[in-house]
């Protein structure tokens, strides 16, 4: 059996229920940490791979047994081993909220049968809408870098992993046109929208984002996410929009974020 056998095999005849549980917190943590560094960096344009973990206080480098996600920061008592300087609780925050949705999302696909190459699009999924809901929230942009990473890595996924050797170009084609879909369908939207209300609704980031959207998930993801996302946005709007939101505006990608893992959690992922 080869490994592109084993990833079209049902995830729950491969590894059993417990197995699952206690690796996918590990993983998804490992995640977490990981998608930490790329939301304090990618605004700052620093590198998040050549560049080694450092105190942004003292620049000291971390030791790779500080970076241990979640036990090192409690080992540390949450305070730089050189300096002493507190660190953010939101690392250890971010290292077990990634953990645990990727746990529930892996058990998702335990339980309803699915095959283990959906973990590939889970990990794809969480690497473009954990950083991006964070950084749209602190600094109202969404990077190029990572929107760009979603669309290329979903057409990949599209075309590499699902359903059999002969039925790939139907996935491929499939992705793309989900792809060409987002860009061109909200660009169209966001132009026409900032004619008719003299401001701009929906920037270029929101654009690119639904191209990653089709690239992984067709056209049905696409719709469906941009539709519960604008739900959502609206009805948060309207409930804090005295509080949060006084100058009319509203960052998409936290909504844009929960609406893709909502879509993926229900399964309607699933396709062919």
């Amino acid at each position: 059996m080869n490994i592109y056998e084993i990833l079209n095999m049902p995830l729950r005849d491969v590894v059993p229920l417990g197995i699952t549980i206690v690796f996918s917190f590990i993983f998804g943590s490992c995640l977490g940490s990981f998608l930490n560094v790329c939301i304090w960096r990618i605004p700052l344009g620093e590198s998040v791979v050549v560049v080694p973990s450092h105190c942004p206080k003292c620049n000291h480098k971390i030791r790779w047994f500080d970076n241990v996600p979640v036990i090192g920061y409690l080992a540390l008592g949450g305070k730089c081993r050189d300096c002493k300087a507190p660190i953010s609780p939101r690392y250890i925050i971010m290292e077990v909220l990634v953990g645990v949705l990727f746990t529930v999302q892996v058990v998702n696909i335990w339980y309803n049968k699915a095959e283990v190459y959906w973990l590939i699009a889970v990990i794809i999924m969480l690497s473009v809408a954990v950083p991006c809901a964070f950084i749209d929230i602190e600094h109202r942009k969404l990077p190029d870098k990572l929107t760009y990473f979603g669309m290329i890595a979903g057409v990949l996924f599209c075309w590499i992993f699902p359903g059999y050797p002969e039925s790939r170009p139907d996935y491929l084609l499939w992705s793309l046109t989900g792809l060409a879909s987002g860009i061109i369908g909200v660009g169209v939207f966001a132009w026409l929208t900032g004619k008719c209300l003299k401001k701009r609704a929906l920037g270029g980031g929101d654009v690119k984002y639904a191209g990653f959207l089709g690239a992984l998930y067709g056209l049905p993801g696409l719709l469906v996410s941009l539709c519960l996302a604008s739900i959502l946005a609206v009805l948060i709007y309207l409930l804090f929009r005295k509080k949060y939101f006084k100058d009319g505006t509203v960052p998409f990608g936290p909504f844009l974020g929960i609406a893709v893992y909502l879509y993926t959690l229900a399964g309607l992922v699933r396709i062919g």
